[in-house]
């Protein structure tokens, strides 16, 4: 136990916020979480073992935490100073305002990939298809498909995955949200079982360089390496996706990848290889960085 979360332990007076606080400084000596992020996250490991909404956790910042829910607390805040991700923590995930259950079976949904839900929304309004047909490979959670099907009611989406436990999650997640009907599941390589015919291709592939594996932080390395490690300079499983969908998407259709920044130009340069007829661009994400690689086709 560190000296940090052995003072919470063992003090009984501290009202919810004096608690987020100590917390939030715990988790930012033990290096942790990000500073930025300890604050949301102590609040996220007290709303869970409060088992209240965010509303009432404000209204409640100045009451003393009773025994039970202050041990629970502490249990929780140890594995995250242990380095578990807080979403295998609490068994959840906010991804494009909507609430995604995780598990270690599947990658953490990060905000950066609202980038790709984003431009499918848009390329799938103004391109005039009625029902547009979509694949999301590599769904782990599903959050990319169920994100798009939510907010695209026409829309017909095909997630597939290479892992059945990552998709048993996309299961739970599809059937939550209501969309099970539109949401199809499929155990696949990238997009080796398909035919095509697809208007949209999303993918946030697994793209980390797999000399940088052993070097990411420990709550990282607690994910799937399966969803992590993109081979050499994290390309490798990017590169087969472009050339699988350079047959398979249609004319006016867009291919939209989540990509390593530091590899924008060589991917780039490979999607122009692959699919000579499509306008490739490198969308950046909110920091500036190139982060998601969008090829459209031209119309016939």
């Amino acid at each position: 136990m560190t000296e940090h979360s052995a003072r919470l332990a063992h003090t009984t007076a501290l009202t919810t916020a004096q608690t987020a606080a100590q917390a939030a400084a715990a988790l930012r000596n033990a290096r942790a979480s990000d500073p930025q992020d300890a604050p949301l996250e102590a609040e996220l490991l007290l709303r869970h073992a409060l088992r209240c909404d965010r509303a009432q956790y404000f209204a409640n910042l100045n009451a003393p935490i009773a025994p039970q829910p202050r041990r629970a607390f502490q249990r929780l805040l140890e594995r995250r100073l242990s380095g578990e991700p807080i979403a295998h923590i609490i068994g959840r995930r906010e991804f494009y305002g909507i609430e995604f259950a995780v598990t270690p079976d599947v990658l953490v949904p990060r905000q950066e990939t609202e980038l790709i839900v984003d431009l499918a929304l848009a390329h799938a309004r103004a391109s005039g298809v009625a029902s547009p047909k979509i694949a999301d490979v590599g769904a782990g959670s599903g959050a990319i498909a169920i994100a798009i099907a939510c907010n695209l009611p026409s829309a017909r989406v095909c997630a597939s995955d290479i892992s059945g436990a990552a998709l048993a999650v996309a299961d739970r997640n599809r059937r939550r949200h209501g969309v099970a009907s539109r949401v199809s599941l499929a155990r696949a390589d990238l997009l080796t079982p398909f035919r095509g015919g697809f208007d949209i291709i999303a993918s946030n592939p697994p793209y980390i360089d797999s000399a940088l594996m052993a070097r990411l932080p420990p709550d990282v390395q607690r994910e799937p390496p399966i969803a992590l490690d993109g081979g050499p300079r994290g390309v490798a499983l990017i590169k087969r996706l472009l050339s699988q969908a350079a047959t398979m998407l249609n004319p006016g259709g867009c291919l939209l990848v989540e990509i390593p920044p530091e590899q924008a130009t060589e991917v780039s340069a490979f999607a122009r290889q692959r699919i000579p007829d499509a306008q490739i661009t490198a969308a950046p994400d909110l920091s500036g960085a190139p982060r998601c690689l969008s090829a459209v086709r031209q119309q016939t």
